[in-house]
């Protein structure tokens, strides 16, 4: 149906279409700065980017105010707000990464700015300048866009199609991959000048960006496809998938017209992602006018999603005890296995463990096990990471060549332990909506257990389990590498898992702390099961702290079961 421009601002919300071509033109002239950058010079003296990459960056930033003023001129100010919003959301990150280019660009890796041709030492100029403030005002029309909440009358009574609990899956994996790919490198380099850059090998600000932009792409992909309105959640999505492109592209190009430049996961991964938004804002933002009047998306019931969580346990843990006993180096005189130097024997234990939880979920006697295997997932990670960051140490100490297949089955491994921890948690949600809540208030006996178990747990993950003379261990703070991302996850994980249990239910709550449990005591296993690769080593205060943790957990769990139903 056609409506015009002055009849949508005769509704109660005409102030919004001021305040959103204002956000959109914001947004393009960010365009602008964005896109002269690279013709200003982001160093001095000058260096070139690896391709002519003004026109890419100019195009790819014009992208959200033009999608932006499309929808304004359809009539439909709620997805232009929604692409603001996005495009908006993603500024920080940038942000980030620009604040190391000011600071020292000498280890800034973009050659789509400038690609390094010596050592010679670098400083900032206008053109870097310009940048941050593009993304400063690209921030600020998110900001504005915000500001403009109401919209005129009938734009927000659609209800999306993605009611369908595959919208919301396919949106979701969707995000999960374009978070990995934002910590992956983008490009791989072997030109000695330019570093690859990527993950904890990065500068701190540019890392902290990254991070960044890998929790905000599922925050604001979750966000837009759980809306009621159709046009936010197509707006959204659309949105989402041009500032990302924002962030990729650039560095295809310099992938394609640099010869000593090939590409890195994070661009595939994060293209994926682009295309992947792309398409799915397209079922988004369809209506049904004969749908209920109800804004939540409906899932598949919570036992069906508890047998696909116990499924794809099930399978996580036999890839990683698979992984465990396979080979995964090999000698130049034709050895393998090495097993006195790469010890996967707390992989093999996360595996059993994990996929004995599994199948405890396929028995409705056993369904009281899906809290704890929603935190538990964390095990695959913790060990997954550990002994990928083994393998690969020894590959590098002993010249050793690395086997594929256990190691891809590492990988696996950890994504289908995450995965089946995303279907133990969408079955938690479908479970709560069948329960009246209504009276439900938070066990103030169980603040005081779960903040310390809280604090025990930090202190478990951050400090080391195990001391010896001239031994840093990796870990959050010191010495960052692959082991250090299960770490992370669980030091993460962990705490998030224990902001519910003063909230949920008598069971539930106890499967929750079980689960924690589980996971701290697989940090206190690493001790004993890699304390012979370390010689002379002594426990340290972090497997104090996670064996203390472990008990209170089970402790505390106990009366947590008997408190309330």
């Amino acid at each position: 149906m056609k409506t015009t421009l002055d009849s949508s601002l005769a509704g109660p919300g005409n102030r919004s279409w001021p305040l959103l071509r204002t956000a959109s033109g914001i947004a393009a002239v960010a365009a602008l700065c964005i896109g002269a950058a690279p013709l200003l010079g982001v160093v001095s003296p000058p260096v070139p980017a690896a391709y002519p990459s003004w026109p890419v960056l100019l195009l790819l930033g014009l992208l959200p105010p033009a999608l932006s003023a499309f929808f304004l001129g359809a009539n439909r100010p709620a997805a232009a707000r929604a692409v603001l919003l996005a495009a908006g959301a993603l500024a920080p990150s940038a942000l980030l990464d620009d604040a190391q280019l000011l600071v020292d660009p000498g280890v800034v890796t973009d050659p789509a700015l400038f690609l390094r041709e010596s050592l010679r030492p670098l400083a900032p100029s206008s053109g870097a300048w310009l940048l941050s403030a593009g993304h400063v005002m690209l921030g600020g029309a998110g900001v504005l866009a915000w500001t403009a909440r109401s919209a005129p009358a009938g734009t927000g009574e659609r209800s999306p199609v993605g009611r369908r609990q595959g919208l919301l899956a396919g949106v979701l994996c969707t995000a999960v991959l374009g978070a990995i790919g934002a910590l992956l490198a983008r490009f791989v380099s072997t030109d000695p000048f330019v570093l690859t850059g990527g993950g904890p090998d990065a500068s701190v600000p540019v890392f902290a960006g990254d991070l960044l932009l890998a929790i905000t792409v599922p925050l604001v992909a979750g966000v837009a496809v759980s809306s009621v309105d159709a046009d936010t959640a197509r707006g959204g999505l659309l949105g989402l998938a041009a500032a990302l492109a924002g962030t990729t592209v650039p560095a295809l190009g310099a992938v394609l017209f640099h010869a000593e430049l090939s590409i890195g996961w994070g661009t595939i991964l994060e293209l994926v992602a682009v295309s992947g938004f792309a398409v799915l804002a397209l079922p988004a933002g369809r209506v049904v006018d004969s749908a209920p009047a109800s804004a939540e998306i409906e899932l598949p019931g919570h036992d069906r999603l508890s047998a696909a969580a116990g499924i794809l346990a099930m399978l996580g843990g036999a890839l990683a005890v698979v992984a465990a006993l396979s080979p995964q180096l090999r000698t130049a005189d034709g050895e393998v296995g090495l097993a006195e130097y790469a010890n996967l024997r707390q992989l093999l234990v996360a595996g059993c463990v994990f996929a004995l939880l599994g199948a405890a979920l396929l028995f409705r006697r056993g369904r009281a096990a899906r809290p704890a295997l929603a935190v538990a997932w964390v095990i695959v990670v913790l060990a997954g990471a550990a002994s990928l960051d083994i393998v690969l140490h020894v590959a590098r100490a002993t010249g050793a060549e690395l086997l594929g297949f256990g190691t891809w089955l590492t990988v696996a491994a950890i994504l289908l332990s995450g995965a089946a921890a995303c279907c133990a948690g969408l079955a938690g949600g479908a479970e709560r909506d069948e329960v009246d809540l209504s009276e439900t208030t938070a066990d103030r006996s169980l603040i005081v257990p779960t903040v310390l178990l809280g604090l025990l747990t930090v202190a478990a993950f951050t400090l080391p389990v195990l001391t010896a003379p001239d031994y840093v261990p990796l870990g959050i703070l010191t010495e960052f590498g692959i082991a250090s991302w299960g770490l992370l996850c669980a030091v993460l994980a962990v705490p998030a898992a224990l902001v519910l249990v003063p909230l949920a239910r008598g069971e539930r709550a106890a499967g929750l702390l079980a689960g924690c449990a589980l996971v701290l005591s697989m940090r206190a296993l690493q001790a004993p099961l890699t304390a012979s690769g370390v010689p002379d080593s002594a426990p340290g205060a972090g497997l104090w702290c996670a064996l203390a943790g472990a008990v209170l957990a089970v402790g505390t769990a106990i009366p947590a079961a008997r408190s309330r139903s």
